[in-house]
């Protein structure tokens, strides 16, 4: 999982191309192709493809995952949560009785630890007294206005909320992060400048409402960031995107691939 632009993109050669605000977004026949040759590598992801069927639990528990990855890998996220499973401090109520010295030290594995404890005591607070306790109360309804209610807790920002409101709500949104910057930088093929709304966007048209496929793309584009497109010493000759892609080639010293 990814959330909250907690990494740089890295090297792209955008510093040195620039993006052209009259250039043309890629097209879907492009992105189809980048798509499939993402899906043969790496294979089906499909994060909590469950999770509006399993219990309640289970939706909170990825809401706290999306806010303990900010700024920090999946791992130390992962580690977090353990470690509040254990001391069962892993439902809003208890989140909110906890006091936050020791729920920073619960979360420590997270870094940020202690800003992060505040952040999750703020929502599990705002579950508590907004919505009676209940995260489905909370994710309930459009994905806009899900969204718009946890951009208004403290400590919740775009992505981390898009995060949610894909993952936890199955609602369709695009979750923007380093790893989309860097992938399609490198290509040659972003949509425009560096900011989440146009990268989202972009996403969320080219892709459409289907939560199945808007959660594979996301999925895919983060696993081949940790695995190959990586910020230092990324893995371009093992590339299946390494014939299109500008950076990939001008690394390897290879004439320009093709092209959209």
């Amino acid at each position: 999982m990814s959330t909250s632009g907690r990494l740089q993109p890295g090297r792209t050669g955008r510093e040195r191309r620039g993006v052209s605000p009259a250039r043309r977004p890629p097209s879907g026949r492009v992105l189809e192709a980048v798509y499939r040759a993402l899906l043969e590598t790496h294979g089906p992801q499909q994060w909590w493809p469950t999770a509006a069927e399993d219990p309640e639990t289970k939706r909170l528990e990825i809401c706290l995952g999306a806010i303990l990855t900010q700024n920090t890998s999946w791992r130390g996220a992962a580690a977090a949560l353990a470690r509040l499973h254990a001391a069962e401090v892993l439902s809003c109520a208890a989140i909110a009785e906890c006091s936050t010295d020791a729920l920073a030290d619960l979360v420590r594995p997270s870094g940020h630890f202690r800003v992060k404890a505040r952040k999750l005591q703020e929502f599990a607070r705002t579950v508590i007294e907004a919505y009676g306790g209940s995260v489905d109360a909370l994710l309930a309804g459009e994905a806009s206005e899900i969204r718009e209610r946890l951009l208004a807790i403290w400590g919740i920002g775009p992505e981390t909320a898009d995060a949610i409101t894909l993952y936890a709500a199955r609602r369709p949104t695009f979750v923007v992060d380093a790893y989309a910057y860097r992938l399609f930088e490198r290509l040659d093929l972003a949509p425009g400048e560096r900011r989440y709304d146009v990268y989202r966007r972009f996403f969320l048209d080219a892709i459409g409402p289907d939560v199945w496929r808007l959660n594979e793309w996301h999925a895919l584009i983060v696993r081949h960031g940790q695995r190959v497109c990586r910020r230092l010493s990324p893995l371009c000759g093992e590339c299946a995107l390494l014939e299109r892609c500008v950076f990939g080639r001008a690394e390897l010293g290879l004439p320009r691939g093709a092209r959209a």
